[in-house]
């Protein structure tokens, strides 16, 4: 293999990350909700955080209550909303283990899937025109 052919290989590779991350994380996802409980837990503090370049993301200090049990869990999540304590936002908690929990259901996995999946077939597009271009020679070696 030459370098276009090596770095053609990289592109097509760096370009499936996202795409299967996406997958993973649904799918992980996706298994915790088959035993999860939904409920609206309780923001008790929020701190206000710093992005590395610009942009805020607070964290949130939460209180969950199982109503089999009465038991109160407390939680933490990250969001870009600013909400304010009292206000409720959703949780999830596994049914086996309450104090195992997810804030976040995946809403936006699947956009960010289809747009990754775009991205990629433009990267095989382009790797496609790069291989098969009359400017490309294949090394005398081969």
């Amino acid at each position: 293999m030459d370098r276009i052919q090596i770095a053609a290989l990289l592109f097509i590779l760096f370009g499936l990350i996202v795409p299967v991350s996406c997958v993973i994380k649904m799918y992980i996802i996706k298994k915790f909700k088959k035993k999860a409980v939904v409920t609206e837990a309780v923001i008790i503090n929020k701190e206000k955080r710093q992005a590395y370049r610009s942009g805020v993301y607070y964290v949130f200090g939460l209180q969950y209550k199982i109503p089999e049990t009465g038991d109160v869990f407390n939680a933490r999540a990250v969001s870009a909303k600013n909400l304010n304590p009292g206000d409720t936002m959703p949780l999830m908690y596994s049914a086996d283990d309450p104090a195992k929990y997810k804030t976040d259901f995946g809403k936006r996995l699947p956009l960010i899937l289809g747009f990754s999946i775009i991205f990629l077939g433009l990267l095989i597009w382009f790797c496609y025109w790069l291989l098969n271009s009359n400017y490309y020679e294949p090394s005398p070696l081969q």
